[in-house]
């Protein structure tokens, strides 16, 4: 897991997405982009100076692989084991950033441990799929590419993976996409192909019903050029009270990594809007 700035400060957590780590959050951290005096009087504030940020990496994930491998990794199961890390911050209640994957864990843990969320950040995540036969069918789809992870390996995989058109602007950023790849297939296909079935939405419980229960400031973040999850951050945004919507023009699904720069002032502005 990797943490930076001090744990004196409020605890501002990271979730990636599938075939990330905590790793995939460097580029965010490293953005030393010149901005005008912000509102407190400080400028060029970096994240990690006001906030003690945690970049774990989920399980399955990455180094996180110490896991009893007949353990079903549910969304209960991943909730539970992200409160128990951060059983040690002194703080009571963190910041929360999920993108995709991450993003449904995020939001899973902040309907089930609502009392520990400060403040709540999206990036292109989805509340869940609603219809049964549709839960079904997706469910299928993730299970054969499991199959075919084992079978044709993690490299072949990853390749297939990021060509589906939820990333063709990544496309844009070539130097990007061939870094996210090569981080990717580091991934060990074993514990991937359980993860890609196991978190699969087509095993999530839908949380649409939870969504007007949400207390606490909410941020939903998208890219304008992925259609699909502009739709759903817009549903979702209906239906949480204080929700914030920002979609970002140039960017698809993998906001952070397509506009890194955006990405960081969005999350500083909401932040400092968002009272201890």
């Amino acid at each position: 897991m990797i943490t930076l700035g001090s744990s004196q400060n409020p605890p501002l957590v990271f979730l990636h997405g599938f075939l990330g780590s905590g790793k995939s959050w460097r580029e965010i951290f490293q953005i030393n982009k010149l901005s005008e005096q912000s509102r407190n009087g400080d400028i060029n504030v970096a994240l990690q100076d006001q906030y003690f940020c945690i970049l774990p990496d989920l399980p399955g994930h990455g180094e996180n692989t110490k896991l009893d491998f007949s353990t079903t990794i549910s969304f209960d199961f991943v909730t539970d084991w992200l409160f128990h890390l951060l059983d040690e911050i002194p703080a009571p209640k963190i910041h929360l950033v999920g993108y995709s994957l991450g993003g449904r864990v995020a939001l899973h843990f902040a309907t089930r441990y609502p009392e520990q969320i400060h403040s709540l950040i999206l990036e292109s995540a989805n509340a869940g799929i609603i219809d049964e036969a549709e839960r079904a069918r997706r469910l299928a789809e993730d299970s054969a590419r499991a199959e075919s992870m084992l079978r044709d390996g993690m490299p072949a995989f990853v390749e297939k993976w990021y060509d589906m058109p939820l990333f063709a602007s990544l496309k844009n950023h070539p130097e990007k996409i061939s870094a996210i790849k090569e981080a990717a297939k580091q991934n060990n296909p074993r514990w991937m192909a359980k993860v890609i079935v196991e978190l699969s939405p087509g095993l999530q419980t839908p949380l649409w019903d939870s969504l007007s229960e949400l207390s606490f400031p909410v941020l939903l973040i998208a890219g304008a050029k992925d259609e699909k999850y502009v739709q759903v951050m817009q549903k979702m945004a209906e239906q949480i009270p204080s929700a914030q919507k920002n979609i970002l023009p140039e960017a698809g699904h993998n906001v952070h990594a397509e506009q890194p720069e955006v990405y960081i002032e969005l999350l500083k502005n909401f932040l400092s809007e968002v009272v201890e």
